[in-house]
């Protein structure tokens, strides 16, 4: 039975691979990111050290007879509830799949970790993020390439819309949209998707946005 030093390593293990995995999901501005997936991640390793060793008290009793393993069961059925919640509807379109099979794929690695498995918790963290990362729905081997713009822009009442207009115009379709304000002005986020061009020509299709006044900075 391991100690408590141990128990201990396996919990900081598996909230370093459930970040790792919510890093990626975050950089790529999807609505869970590395909290999400290391509190589930250390949750999951958290509920698999009761589920192996937390009951050996009880099982010393000959007249005591239970399943240990049915917490760890548990576990895979109670993430279902946090995976619909990354998962949207919008235009007959569904968006949020990958990261909810990533939310019960972090679930998979936390139990790992709790087992003491670390070595099949080490390829699963590494394969998920390599996977997640190379084989987005908008690779370039798809033909189809996206991008994160971070516009710094004057804290105007219409500045946003105004930005999201010309964006369209040019052809760009915002996807993920998020912003924060700071002395004056607006720093804003958008996930380009399905690019009109190579993102290396991104720069010069994006030149006209430069001439406007609001428009402080554009970086991707």
């Amino acid at each position: 039975m391991p100690g408590p030093l141990e128990y201990v390593l396996r919990l900081t293990l598996a909230a370093l691979f459930g970040g790792a995995i919510g890093l990626e999901r975050e950089l790529r501005l999807k609505e869970a990111g590395v909290r999400t997936h290391l509190i589930v991640s250390f949750a999951a390793c958290m509920m698999m050290l009761v589920s192996k060793y937390g009951f050996f008290d009880v099982l010393d009793h000959e007249a005591v007879s239970m399943d240990p393993g049915r917490i760890a069961a548990g576990i895979v059925t109670a993430i279902g509830f946090l995976g619909a919640g990354t998962i949207f509807a919008r235009s007959r379109s569904v968006t949020g799949l990958t990261t909810a099979a990533g939310l019960w794929a972090t679930v998979g690695i936390g139990m790992t970790v709790g087992a003491g498995m670390y070595l099949v918790s080490v390829f699963g963290a590494a394969f998920i993020v390599v996977i997640q990362a190379i084989l987005h729905r908008d690779h370039a081997i798809l033909r189809h390439t996206s991008a994160v713009l971070v516009v710094k822009l004057a804290d105007e009442p219409d500045a946003l819309d105004r930005l999201q207009q010309q964006l369209e115009r040019l052809g760009l379709s915002p996807h993920g949209f998020r912003y924060e304000r700071d002395g004056g002005v607006l720093t804003a986020e958008l996930r380009l998707e399905r690019l009109p061009c190579p993102e290396q020509e991104l720069g010069r299709l994006l030149a006209p946005l430069m001439q406007e006044a609001y428009i402080k900075s554009i970086r991707w």
